[in-house]
């Protein structure tokens, strides 16, 4: 441990015997399961409870029906793209976004010291806290974890520790990578990564650099805290369990063991999920008994669920079903804005938070050419969109940082403003063509411009460019925008083909580069720019989605080179400041509009329904939650 540093207390959990800590943040991760197929019958809740309540009284105990959108493949932390089914429930991080808030509190720490160069964190974890086994949670296990997401060949989210961001200290070895491995950071020396058990309850960890948001990333799903030596997927570690039967499956799997305040009961795949309340949780216990995920991956379907009783929360609404006037506010708490809706005659509970997120067009730069991707964006009225299609639930986007992250330039200007001023008027622009703003007309459809780029690159209506969109199963918003498009583009010379793919599959397709362009909404991990700009600046293209600067791929190799040197020298750069890191981001938002990699659609607001008998709170802008405290009360 660094002879000089700075304490950093987090909340000390005193109390007699519970811990006052909230349980888990959410992130990107997996999750989906069940015991006995779900059926459509009205579901109550549990026969068990601790008193004898009357109806509409808050109790304990209870099943809690829940939805997901697709169905999970694994329940690794280091394997999942995207949310997951009850992720937040079963797996527990060092730190957490309590109820989705920031910054983020302690979790299976207590308290860290950072060295004064900024690079070191040693973390003192609980002492109280077991995984689902009955283990005790030590350093050795958060050692394990972090050597996993970033050794293991399982681990699809490397970036979130030895990429260009945060990227803890560690050894590499070009020979451990293939060529077509470029991206995957496959180059990790093994036991190389600078984490270390000081003693049973003392982590350090040590950056490569800086990084300002190091305690919001560790708070990510993918930073989940397992059993050390669960699975034997990196050296050093021959596992308990092979690597199926303990996060899939296979045997009598899953035998996964978490540190959540739920544990995984019983999982079929394609079919639900069952949580039941840990009763060796360490912070907060759970309220209810359990909760069940049922995975229904169509919008409409869940909605029709929700409204029949047979599930207690709905997160999101198909934008089509969405009716602005329904909602009546009766109270605005920070950003939150709470109150109920008319569903069908019945009043349910109604929340809605601006988020930290972009939604948007990802193009396959190796198979749809530049001129086709300039089309798109001069065909995209975001500002149409916004009001039409999400119905005044979203904002217009016209770069892929949300507003709210946007970089800033000057006192007195904020994100927000920077944010618009930039796409309307070029404000502070860096790169030509970006000067007058967003360059496919800001708040309008440019069909001349579009057919024009189409017909100076050689198509006509006698040699068109066919295209297929892929858009998220049941997703009516994604659906739409697509087939807006459509009619549009035809007049440019563009023949698109719309077809459709459960979430888990896009990703996946997305990743072995299958599509041509589809749909996707991100959300962020840290309110900084760089969590999403770090997949835009072409360092490693072979492993990002839109594959632009790979060999063979339709891209401007100065313009590359513009995002490059901006990223290593304005924000990577021994010398860089607040003001050239912004320069930077702004740079790289301003090579993706040139570019085109990235077509920004909208910022939405998340909304969630839940029925009068659910006491939930709505969560906070990192959308993590933990249901601890929440009681039913059928």
């Amino acid at each position: 441990m660094p002879e000089e540093s700075t304490r950093r207390s987090f909340l000390a959990a005193a109390g007699t015997g519970v811990a006052a800590a909230l349980a888990g943040c959410g992130g990107n991760a997996p999750d989906q399961t069940a015991t006995e197929s779900p059926t459509d019958e009205p579901m109550g809740g549990s026969d068990d409870t601790d008193t004898d309540t009357e109806e509409g009284t808050p109790q304990s105990g209870g099943t809690l029906q829940m939805m997901a959108t697709g169905s999970i493949q694994t329940l690794d932390p280091i394997n999942a793209k995207g949310s997951g089914a009850g992720y937040n429930q079963y797996n527990q991080q060092l730190m957490m976004f309590p109820d989705g808030e920031y910054p983020p509190e302690a979790a299976l720490a207590t308290d860290y010291e950072l060295s004064d160069d900024g690079l070191t964190y040693t973390f003192t974890l609980r002492e109280d806290a077991t995984f689902h086994n009955g283990d005790d949670v030590t350093a050795e296990d958060v050692v394990y974890s972090y050597r996993r997401l970033a050794e293991s060949e399982n681990s699809r989210n490397r970036d979130d520790i030895v990429g260009d961001t945060m990227t803890v200290a560690h050894e590499k070895d070009a020979s451990r990578a293939s060529p077509e491995d470029e991206t995957t950071l496959a180059d990790v020396v093994p036991n190389s990564l600078q984490v270390e058990a000081v003693d049973d309850y003392t982590f350090e960890m040590t950056l490569a650099s800086e990084f300002q948001w190091t305690l919001f990333q560790i708070a990510g799903g993918a930073f989940a805290i397992l059993p050390a030596n669960s699975v034997g997927d990196i050296e050093g570690y021959d596992g308990e369990y092979s690597y199926n039967e303990f996060f899939s499956t296979q045997g009598d799997g899953p035998t996964f063991a978490g540190a959540g305040a739920f544990q995984v009961d019983s999982w079929s795949k394609g079919d639900a999920i069952t949580l039941s309340a840990f009763d060796d949780y360490y912070g907060t216990q759970p309220q209810i008994d359990e909760i069940v995920f049922t995975v229904v991956p169509d919008g409409n379907t869940r909605l029709n669920r929700f409204e029949n009783g047979n599930a207690d929360i709905l997160e999101g609404m198909p934008t089509a079903s969405f009716t602005p006037s329904n909602v009546s506010i009766e109270e605005e708490d920070g950003n939150k804005s709470l109150g109920t809706y008319d569903l069908g005659g019945q009043t349910v509970n109604y929340g809605q938070i601006p988020s930290l997120t972009t939604e948007y067009l990802v193009f396959n730069t190796l198979e749809v050419p530049i001129p086709v991707r300039k089309a798109f964006a001069y065909a995209l009225d975001q500002h149409s969109v916004a009001e039409n299609v999400y119905k005044g639930t979203a904002t217009p986007a016209y770069h892929i940082t949300p507003p709210a992250a946007y970089p800033t330039f000057e006192e007195g200007v904020d994100s927000n403003d920077t944010y618009t001023r930039h796409a309307e008027n070029g404000y502070q622009s860096n790169l030509e063509g970006a000067s007058d703003g967003y360059p496919y007309g800001y708040g309008e459809t440019d069909l001349e411009s579009a057919t024009q780029v189409m017909e100076e690159a050689g198509y006509s209506s006698d040699n068109t460019f066919e295209i297929t969109a892929t858009t998220i199963s049941g997703n009516s918003a994604y659906q739409r925008v697509f087939t807006r498009l459509q009619s549009k583009l035809r007049q440019a010379h563009i023949e698109m083909e719309i077809t459709e793919a459960e979430f888990g599959t896009i990703i996946s397709q997305a990743i072995s580069g299958s599509m041509e362009v589809f749909a996707l909404g991100d959300g962020m991990e840290y309110p900084g720019p760089e969590n999403f700009l770090r997949f835009l600046y072409g360092e490693s293209p072979s492993g990002q989605f839109t594959r632009w600067g790979a060999e063979g791929s339709y891209h401007n190799e100065e313009l590359r080179q513009t995002a490059l040197d901006a990223w290593a020298e304005n924000y990577a750069g021994e010398d860089s400041t607040d003001q050239s890191e912004a320069e930077a981001f702004q740079t790289i938002e301003e090579v993706n509009w040139l570019s085109m990699q990235e077509l920004p659609i909208v910022n939405p607001a998340s909304q969630r329904f839940w029925h009068q008998h659910v006491d939930v709170e709505m969560y906070g802008v990192m959308e993590n939650q933990t249901f601890t405290d929440l009681t039913l009360s059928r």
